[in-house]
Parts: C-alpha cells; structure tokens; sequence
C-alpha cells in the first residue's frame, strides 16, 4: 500500500447505481474489495438513500461492512454479520420543521410521499393531487409499496416524519426546487435521479443539517478522525456532498455530467471499488 493510501482510513460508498446495479445484485468483486479492505484495518460505510428495511431486502450476506447510513443520513448504525446493529442516531422532523415541509409541499400542489420516522421510514403517506399529473414513478411506487402506504387523507398529524419525497419531470424541476428552497430554507433538501427510468427527478427534504455528508462527520468524529482520511464512491446528486467532503471522491462512469466534472471519474467495465482500491492503492 502506499504512503498516502496509509492515511486512508474510511471509505464510504453509495448503494444503487454505484456497487449495485439497478436490476442486478451487488458484484462478487465488489463484495471481494470490501472484504480485502476489512482485512487492512479500513472502515467499511454504504451510505444509500434507501431505507433499511429497502437496503434489508437486497443486502448480500456476503457483503461485509462496519457501518451504514441510510435515508440519506436520517440514520447511522452500525453493521454486524446478521445485519443492523447499534443506532448511533436517527433523526426525524421537529414539530414546526414538520408543519412547514408539509405545507410547503401541500402549497406545491405537487404528488408527494412523506416517509415515517426511522426505523420505519419505509412506510408512508402520499399526497395525489387532482390538478398534478402522476409521474409514472410515482405511480410505480404505490403500486411498489402498496402494504405499506397510506392516502393523505388518513395522515395522523400526531405521526412524526422524516422525509419528503416530491417526483417532478426533469422540465422545470429546478424551478420547483428553488421554490422550495425559498420558502423553507432551513430545510436540507437533496435532488436524485428516478430510479424507475422515467426521466424524472427526486426532490428529497429532510430535516436541517440531514445529508450523507454531515452523517459522514458525525461518523468520522465518533471514531477520532477527520475527512481527509475518507474515500467516497458515488453517482448522483444526492451523493455530491458526501464526495466534496471527502479527502478523495469518485464517481461511477454514467454519473451525471455535472458530477463527472467534479470529481474523479471511474472507467466503463469494472467494478467501481475495485477501481477506487486501485487508485488508492
């Protein structure tokens, strides 16, 4: 190893998109790196915006790790050979955040998901405006989630929240985000692309100060280091803050073009850890 990769302590990557393909399980080379670099002392993180009983349901047994953040940062666990373990911190709304995102959104007059608190933030209300036309996203994700989704019309305002989820086309979703911003900017708000291959984008709004950035330093903190001594690995917007904090970044070859011009850009055909212990090594 190195000189430099010797100061390598963490290395964090994102879930789907990046060591898992959309309709494929994660890659035995993959799961192979993870075990080499558990072998010399590093810190293995999956920081996904999935939730854990999402990330739960496609996570290989094989797959070793340390830690995992999910919901984007609402949670931080560790990560044990059967699964979670200790929560270090899962954060939700505080009352008047929750009011405002809520109304926000309702005055948006846009379909929205709002997601339990953590660990149940797989569960959820939806909002379907009349007046708004569903994304096929959308759609896709009552359809998904029917078991554990529940009409607006039934939302029980003692009911704490953690997310909110609004699925917009591409066309116009800056404009959508800026409005949001402007009218709760206190709030942390985060942009991915659909997974469902729509062609839409995710507007996600969490909690203030929730991102898989500001998960990280709590992380890196808790064990006495800083994010000098990080790596990260990912492929959308969402993961953008979590790579700038890094001492290193790395970004999946089919990322975004405002990302590729970023940060470091892996190749087309290998897998993406692989790539990353390569170019640390």
């Amino acid at each position: 190893m190195s000189e430099a990769a010797q100061d390598i302590r963490l290395v964090i990557t994102d879930f789907d998109g990046t060591i898992k393909p959309r309709l494929e399980p994660v890659g035995a080379r993959d799961c192979q790196v993870l075990r080499q670099m558990g072998q010399l002392g590093l810190v293995r993180v999956v920081a996904t915006g999935r939730s854990l009983v999402s990330f739960l349901r496609d996570w290989p047994p094989g797959m070793e790790l340390d830690y995992l953040i999910y919901s984007s940062g609402l949670g931080l666990c560790h990560w044990t050979p059967d699964g979670p373990g200790e929560h270090i911190f899962a954060k939700t709304f505080t009352p008047s955040e929750q009011k405002l995102a809520t109304q926000v959104a309702l005055a948006l007059d846009w379909g929205f998901i709002a997601f339990l608190a953590p660990p149940n933030s797989h569960s959820f209300y939806y909002f379907d405006p009349p007046h708004s036309p569903r994304t096929p996203g959308f759609q896709a994700r009552l359809d998904q989630f029917s078991s554990v989704a529940t009409p607006w019309s039934k939302v029980d305002p003692e009911v704490a929240l953690a997310q909110i989820l609004i699925m917009a086309p591409a066309l116009g979703f800056s404009q959508l985000r800026d409005r949001f911003q402007a009218l709760a900017p206190d709030l942390s708000l985060t942009q991915s692309s659909s997974p469902y291959g729509d062609n839409s984008q995710w507007l996600e709004i969490f909690p203030a100060g929730v991102s898989k950035g500001s998960a990280s330093q709590a992380l890196v903190e808790r064990l006495g280091w800083d994010s000098q001594r990080a790596v990260a690995v990912g492929n959308d917007f969402n993961d953008e803050d979590l790579l700038a904090w890094a001492g290193r970044g790395f970004v999946v070859a089919n990322a975004p073009s405002e990302l590729l011009a970023k940060f470091e850009a892996l190749a087309v055909g290998d897998s993406a850890l692989a790539q990353v212990w390569r170019a640390i090594s």
